[in-house]
Formats: C-alpha cells, structure tokens, sequence
C-alpha cells in the first residue's frame, strides 16, 4: 500500500523563519528555534493521546474532516508552554534536547554562543545555567552524545568543540578540531558510541573518535560534489545519512573489510583507522534544490510490512523468502529548498542496500524553504518540520488505498 504524510498540527508564533526544532526524549515536547533569537517549547494538550488518537487510517481521516470543519482546530491542538525571548543576541540557529532525561536544553547562536537552559523542577520555566564561549563567530549546530556528558559545536569559523558535562552546569571544552577547510554546518552524534560526525561546507564529513583523551579525526568521507548540510545516523548506528547542495542523497556504512585510508593525509590531527563507503545515492533528480535536512526513524511493523510488499513482491516468490533476504531500515525524511518533504523507505538484501521514495508531500511550507526535519523519537511514524515561513508543523506518515 502506497503512503502518504498528512498534517496533523501546525504551530505558529514564531516572528521569523524556524531554523530547527528538536524532540524531547518523551516525544512529548517540542523545542524550535528562529530567526527572532527566542526558543519556544510545544506540547500536545492531550499528551500522547495526540498521537495514539489517529492509529488508523480512518481515525486519521475522521480527524482531518473534524479539523476541515474547525479551521483553527490545528492550532489548537498543541500549545506554546515556555518561551525564551532574547535567548541570544543573534538568530538562535540550532536547538537540541538532552537525551537521557531531558531537562536541559541546547541552543546554538550566531552570535557565537551556546546557551544551556535547563527545566524548573515545579514548572515549565528554562532557566539558563551555562553560557558556552569559544567560537569566533557564528555557531552553526550543537548535539549531545548519547549519554548526555559530551555536546558538541561547530561554526562558521570551520571548527568543532567538544564540551564535556561535570554536572551542575559546567562544562569544559575538552577538544578543538580544525581539520574542515570551510565553515562546518552541522554535527551529529552516534546513537550508542562516542562517534561524532561533522558535515561541511568543503563538501567532505568527518567522523572523529578519542583515543587517551584525546580527539582525532578517524575518517573523511568524500562523494559530495557541493556543501554538505546535514546528516543523520540510522537508529542501529549502521549507516550514516548525509544531504547535500548537490541534490542528492547519500548512505554511508562502515567498510566491512576494515580497510582505512592508510598512507593519506588529510589534516594534522588525521589518523584513518576506519573507513566508511558509500552504499547508496539517490541521484539528483529526484530533489530539484539544495536539501537542507535529513532524519532517519527506526521502522514500524505497520508500515514496513506495506512497503516490503511493495519493494519485493516482484522478485520474491513467498513471505518467508522475503523475510529471508530483506530487512526493514526505517525511513529517511528530507526537507529541501523546493518546499517539499520527501520520505523514503531503506532496506537491505543480498543485494545490496535499497532506498525508495515512498510519498511526496509538494508545499509542505509555502513557498518556503524547508530548513529541518526531525521524527518522534517515541512514535516513530510522526515528523516535525520547520520552514522560513516561521511555522512548524507536525506530520504523520500513514499508509492508504489508492
């Protein structure tokens, strides 16, 4: 059965274009971040019954008629239960909840800052507790590890800090890495070990490990042909996502012979003792500007059952056949400046990895350039976006009949 993303809420207050939002671990709230330097939380007014509400199909549609009828049913649904006005001197450009419990909050700056805001324990109030200060100028991405003790930076002055948590507040930069030879537009963190990724501007990523205490770049993956934007790690850690200026797409996993790039040299700090390749491109075509954001949600037995019937019903003869030769990846969300949301399916096979797009959502934003995408973390199958319309809106990926 074919999908489709249907909207399902759309929160607006912000003055400016939203740059970012982010999940809490509870996938119950919803930070976002903009152009008008302030922060604002969302919730759903009836917690996960929002998302439970609409578990089929024709719960969904009966919620659409419902929201046809109430115009303003969208935008009643969530609320705005904090909002941290002049957060920053400039544009807050990336925003990221704490992973463990989910208090703190991260927010990146052009004015070359980060702020560390933390939740009051008898309300919904974000006090800030750290102010972060290092970068020359603007601070383009932050991003917890797993664990929540290391966050990592970028900016426009292409380094990458990496902070370590001593708890109450304090932070101590523990690594500065200069090894991208332009501005370093996003990092990103493995979901289970400290393995942070950086995408850039010089077209490449970096992986970059630690070794006695110290922080080194361990691969350079190279196949983009214009600046890379961002990038998102598969749930299981296996592949690694990257988009670019390009219009492409491309799957990265880790060389299984193990062979790393011994003999280059690729910066100071460089010592290839890894490699990764690329698995899988979707080519040009299929994204007609700049992609600006990726997202990678673990699959769901709903609807990976739908699109392995479609992907394999060709070459396979039986079920069992099928569950033999292919696994379910999840889904790939992309946001892009053609004002469109795109998300496909992944599998692997003996054949190799596959990634086929699923649905199209055209004017997800406007006219607009779509600058994030983020799934729930805790109900896999509801997208955020965010756009320079200076609205976020919320999605759910569903399967229907034609």
């Amino acid at each position: 059965m074919p999908l489709r993303l249907v909207l399902a809420a759309e929160l607006e207050g912000h003055e400016d274009r939203v740059w970012q939002v982010s999940w809490d671990p509870t996938g119950l709230r919803l930070a976002s971040c903009s152009g008008d330097k302030s922060v604002r939380i969302w919730t759903p007014l009836t917690q996960g019954r929002f998302f439970d509400s609409a578990s089929t199909p024709a719960d969904m549609q009966a919620q659409q008629n419902q929201q046809r009828t109430h115009e303003n049913d969208m935008s009643k649904t969530w609320e705005c239960v904090d909002t941290i006005d002049a957060a920053h001197k400039r544009t807050v450009r990336a925003v990221a909840f704490e992973p463990t419990r989910g208090r703190a909050l991260a927010t990146a700056s052009f004015d070359g800052t980060t702020g560390i805001w933390e939740k009051e324990e008898d309300g919904d109030t974000y006090e800030c507790i750290a102010t972060l200060e290092g970068h020359e100028n603007e601070t383009k991405s932050v991003s917890w590890s797993s664990s929540g003790q290391l966050l990592a930076t970028c900016g426009r002055d292409r380094s990458v800090w990496i902070w370590e948590s001593n708890g109450e507040g304090d932070f101590d930069c523990i690594s500065v890495l200069m090894e991208h030879t332009n501005d370093v537009k996003m990092v990103a963190w493995h979901p289970t070990q400290d393995l942070l990724a950086s995408f850039s501007y010089d077209d490449s990523i970096r992986l970059w490990r630690e070794d006695d205490d110290d922080w080194y770049s361990a691969a350079t993956l190279t196949g983009h042909s214009s600046t890379v934007w961002a990038g998102a790690f598969s749930p299981d850690g296996r592949f690694l996502a990257s988009v670019s200026d390009d219009r492409t797409v491309r799957l990265w996993a880790a060389d299984a012979s193990g062979a790393a790039a011994a003999g280059m040299r690729d910066g100071f700090y460089y010592k290839p003792d890894f490699a990764y390749q690329c698995v899988a491109t979707v080519p040009d075509t299929v994204h007609s500007r700049a992609i600006y954001s990726v997202a990678w949600t673990k699959p769901t037995a709903s609807l990976s059952d739908k699109t392995m019937e479609i992907a394999d019903a060709s070459s396979l003869s039986s079920d069992e056949e099928k569950n033999k030769q292919h696994h379910q990846e999840g889904f790939l969300a992309t946001g892009c400046g053609d004002n469109a949301l795109r998300v496909f399916s992944v599998t692997t096979g003996n054949e190799g990895v596959a990634v086929v797009l699923e649905c199209t959502r055209n004017q997800a934003h406007a006219l607009t350039d779509i600058n994030c995408v983020q799934w729930n973390p805790v109900y896999p199958h509801w997208l955020a976006s965010a756009g320079d319309d200076g609205v976020v809106r919320i999605w759910r990926l569903e399967s229907f009949s034609d």
